[in-house]
């Protein structure tokens, strides 16, 4: 039986990542494991004022960029995972932002962390170019440093 310390779990929000996430709490609460709650930024978004909120940043003399906006969303994807994770009985949850490519930083986070367990969903939101390139499930399986369970 698996018994790990830290559990890795990469979402970006989808509904397999929330079925994964349900796992991965359950199986933290259960082993009293921590859990990390990982997003992947793959685009960092640029310093430009969208042109629907040059008005608004006008008026409301902010600045809003096109980064500030994909960094907030991004953020709100873990907080959002990690108060569905402490609800389903996981009680040591941290989160994580990170930019670049999601299957080197999935691995790279399970390195540098010593996860002993990643919990991922086996589709996300870009299943067109998962379907031509291999999903990030699949490529993460492959190359883990640790065991890797992908949920439907």
């Amino acid at each position: 039986m698996i018994n790990p310390r830290l559990i890795l779990h990469p979402t970006d929000g989808s509904p397999d990542a929330r079925r994964a996430l349900e796992f991965a709490a359950d199986l933290a609460g259960t082993k009293d494991a921590r859990l990390l709650i990982l997003h992947v930024q793959a685009h960092r978004g640029g310093g430009q004022i969208p042109p629907e909120l040059k008005e608004y940043t006008r008026i409301e003399h902010i600045r809003v960029t096109e980064a500030d906006i994909l960094h907030e969303a991004a953020e709100a994807v873990v907080e959002t995972a990690k108060q569905s994770a402490e609800a389903l009985g996981a009680t040591h949850v941290a989160t994580e932002v990170r930019e670049g490519d999601p299957v080197r930083a999935i691995i790279e986070a399970a390195e540098e962390t010593g996860a002993d367990l990643i919990v991922l969903g086996s589709r996300g939101l870009g299943d067109a170019q998962g379907l031509l390139l291999g999903s990030v499930s699949h490529k993460v399986a492959h190359v883990a440093p640790c065991t890797c369970i992908i949920v439907r």
